[in-house]
């Protein structure tokens, strides 16, 4: 019963806590474990200065600079500092992909699967829902003088979900010796919702 009432008292308090200091949840896992939020974190792309690709005459462009920003459009926050844009596929505009041909500048490293990405900046530890990110600038070499549509850019990172923000704040707590492991996960338990038991 005591051990019951503590994690009563305690759970909200920790639900509180998550929306007033928005700590991280988890530690990062590694660029290649996250995972693709590019359904509800949208890239936007832009031309950084105009299309010099669109004219109906033969580019001599050697180099194209883009813009690219994210919109959060999920109802949780994303952990700012995992927020990664992968440069997923460059085509021509005959529909053919010429990854192999064009030149990613200066991206921030390479996915497994030999993709390039880019970390997104921003000054706060979340992106908030419903809210943009700052901008990041991918630049493309173009040797052969192709003409192609903007990159296709995919998004990954972690959301933060309630019940990912309990679990990092009860995570830290036993490290510091707060709560024991089993209050813990007592306290995990309560804020779970139970499965549902209807038949179909």
């Amino acid at each position: 019963m005591k051990m019951k009432t503590i994690i009563q008292r305690f759970v909200p308090i920790l639900i509180l806590s998550i929306g007033m200091s928005g700590t991280q949840a988890l530690a990062n896992p590694s660029v290649d474990d996250l995972p693709d939020l590019t359904e509800g974190v949208v890239p936007v792309v832009q031309y950084k200065n105009s299309d010099a690709l669109s004219g109906a005459g033969l580019t001599s462009v050697s180099e194209v600079e883009f813009l690219v920003t994210v919109k959060n459009q999920t109802g949780d926050p994303v952990v700012a500092d995992t927020l990664i844009l992968v440069v997923d596929m460059v085509k021509e505009i005959t529909g053919n992909d010429i990854s192999d041909r064009v030149e990613i500048e200066g991206p921030d490293g390479i996915l497994a699967n030999g993709k390039p990405f880019f970390r997104i900046p921003n000054a706060d530890e979340e992106l908030g829902p419903y809210s943009e990110s700052e901008a990041v600038t991918i630049r493309v070499n173009n040797p052969d003088y192709l003409r192609f549509y903007p990159p296709t850019i995919r998004v990954r990172g972690l959301r933060r979900s309630p019940g990912e923000a309990v679990k990092g704040l009860l995570e830290s707590l036993v490290q510091k010796g707060i709560l024991a492991p089993e209050e813990a996960a007592n306290a995990m338990k309560a804020t779970t919702p139970p499965a549902s038991t209807d038949n179909p």
